[in-house]
């Protein structure tokens, strides 16, 4: 089937995603059971038998297993380990000495909390890389085109406007209003914008909807129906399009459409849209001088929010990425990876929420083969696209992992705050049962996202094509 090529495609670098993020939540319990004094006997990436490993001088098995859907640091003195099927047995002094369970309520949670700590930091240092040495990306929070019949058209927003805040939180560029929009929803907007010099008050309501991400894949998400004021510079011509045919090139900038003057590359959509079937006369300006061109923009079918078939005209251009980078030193690169790191981890939480409560659609949890394909189209961008993909799932692994659910790391952390509130641990067959109840749940999960990740990928249409 096509689809278990494209998984066999992109499993090499889901795989590279995986083991990285993996090994560092990992690291993460290990560095700290070492440091308080803790065995540990086994680090392993990936679950089951042994594939190959090696013993380091303090008796750790470092190893990598068959299934390379996770990992374990299974530490000396735990409870009755479900993985390697180890019953607990009485320990002398010298094996106390290096026994988990026999180290203080705080040294535990310390060590099982390093797993999650380790994913965002992970994620703050690499940020912090990148805005170093690459520069942090920065879009001015000045809208440039203004989609008609979106929320933004029916508030009254206008081309040139700047968005000062969004319901009271500050914008200071562009991928703020993004987020802001995504955490609320339908809910209403009070925006806070300057135009011309003068502060004013607007009301927006946006609409979910379902529309394309990067790759093409149908996703929901709330649309407002801006988009940031970019440089009347083309920076793509499509092949056989009118804009290919008038003899339109890359980095041309357009200074003058049908008599007007262009100083935004929002004008260039608004005109192409309001002149229906109409030659459009303009003026370029290339390698220092003024070119006149003709183009008679095609018309095209297309969906439009309510997934109705509509024609409309497109001329074949697309503008230069208005996304600049400012270079930022090593202070400031690690505050502003840590506001990312925190930013992102309230947008997924928040997400999580109105998944719970309804607001948004569970079609969006995703799994394995979901993380998959994203992750080999990631890597069909470039390298650092892939990193900051990495930097994402380090971010939603730490969430996971902090969630309040037996069997992860957030489960273990509320039975040791109850044993530090009762002073002794929680019964056996309490955490028998806590185990058994987070499994169901874990698993339960793992189904559900499965099954979501084959119908995103359309498997089931494709099984059921076969037996039709």
């Amino acid at each position: 089937m096509e689809i278990l090529n494209q998984i066999q495609h992109y499993g090499f670098w889901f795989l590279v995603v995986l083991t990285v993020l993996v090994f560092i939540h990992e690291l993460g319990h290990f560095a700290v059971a070492r440091w308080c004094g803790v065995r540990v006997e086994v680090f392993s990436i990936g679950f089951g038998p042994e594939l190959f490993g090696f013993t380091d001088r303090t008796g750790t098995r470092w190893k990598f297993s068959w299934l390379p859907l996770g990992g374990y640091v299974r530490m000396f003195g735990q409870d009755d380990n479900a993985i390697e099927g180890e019953s607990a047995r009485p320990l002398s002094d010298a094996e106390r000495a290096v026994s988990f369970k026999d180290k203080s309520v705080g040294q535990r949670m310390a060590i099982v909390v390093a797993g999650p700590a380790a994913n965002f930091l992970f994620a703050i240092v690499v940020l912090a890389l990148v805005y170093l040495f690459i520069g942090k990306p920065f879009t001015d929070p000045v809208v440039g085109v203004v989609t008609p019949g979106t929320a933004a058209a029916d508030a009254g927003l206008q081309t040139r406007d700047r968005i000062l805040s969004m319901n009271g939180s500050p914008v200071e560029e562009f991928g703020d209003i993004e987020v802001i929009v995504q955490l609320n929803l339908e809910h209403p907007l009070a925006i806070t914008l300057d135009r011309a010099g003068k502060q004013l008050e607007v009301t927006a309501h946006p609409k979910v909807v379902k529309t394309k991400d990067l790759f093409g894949n149908s996703v929901q998400m709330a649309q407002l129906g801006i988009a940031p004021h970019m440089e009347p510079v083309i920076g793509e011509v499509v092949s056989g399009s009118a804009a290919d045919a008038a003899g339109l090139r890359p980095g041309d900038r357009i200074l003058v459409l049908n008599g007007t003057p262009v100083t935004d590359f929002g004008q260039v959509v608004t005109t192409v849209r309001q002149n229906v079937d109409q030659p459009l006369a303009m003026t370029v300006g290339r390698s220092g001088q003024q070119v006149q061109l003709t183009a008679r923009p095609a018309m095209v079918e297309v969906k439009d929010e309510a997934g109705n078939t509509i024609r409309m005209p497109r001329l074949g251009i697309a503008a230069e990425a208005s996304q600049s980078r400012v270079k930022v030193g090593p202070v400031d690169a690690t505050v502003a990876a840590g506001r990312e790191v925190y930013s992102q981890s309230v947008v997924m939480l928040t997400g999580l929420w109105q998944m719970v409560t309804g607001a948004r659609s569970a079609d969006d949890i995703g799994g394995v083969l979901r993380i998959a394909k994203m992750s080999g189209d990631v890597a069909q961008i470039g390298i650092v696209s892939l990193i900051l993909f990495s930097v994402m799932l380090s971010i939603n692994l730490g969430l996971i992992n902090l969630f309040p659910v037996p069997m992860l790391d957030g489960g273990h952390l509320v039975y040791y705050a109850v044993e530090a509130v009762r002073g002794k641990p929680l019964g056996q067959k309490v955490q028998e049962f806590g185990l058994k109840v987070g499994l169901a749940l874990v698993l339960s999960l793992m189904l559900f996202a499965t099954w979501n990740d084959l119908v995103y990928l359309k498997v089931i249409e494709r099984v059921k094509s076969l037996f039709m």
